[in-house]
């Protein structure tokens, strides 16, 4: 897996995470975002790797719908780059000003 595929789904963690069943989430939460293998996270819950397979692969997918739908992902996305556009705008004496506003469209 690319580490843009990783970042990614990590981004739709962040995102969607508190729509998945807890046991799905805390799997990604430990693979993505903790780098623990599947064999660790199977440990740590005292299931099988099956489990753990099965409960990424469902969470991964219901990511992936929700995304689908509502776009959020996508949209985050395109104010970060809106906003990097606009601060490269800015004049240097208006940048702190402008910080605020920044840091508002990124969020």
């Amino acid at each position: 897996m690319s580490l843009e595929n990783i970042v990614r789904k990590g981004d739709l963690l962040d995102c969607y995470g508190a729509l998945l069943t807890a046991r799905q989430r805390e799997c990604l939460d430990l693979y993505y975002n903790e780098n623990l293998s599947l064999g660790e996270i199977a440990e740590h819950f005292h299931i099988s790797r099956q489990a753990v397979h099965d409960a990424m692969r469902h969470g991964e997918e219901q990511l992936m719908a929700y995304e689908s739908a509502l776009h959020m992902e996508e949209s985050r996305t395109a104010r970060k780059a809106a906003a990097e556009a606009l601060a490269r705008l800015v004049k240097p004496e208006r940048a702190a000003e402008a910080e605020k506003w920044l840091r508002i469209l990124c969020e």
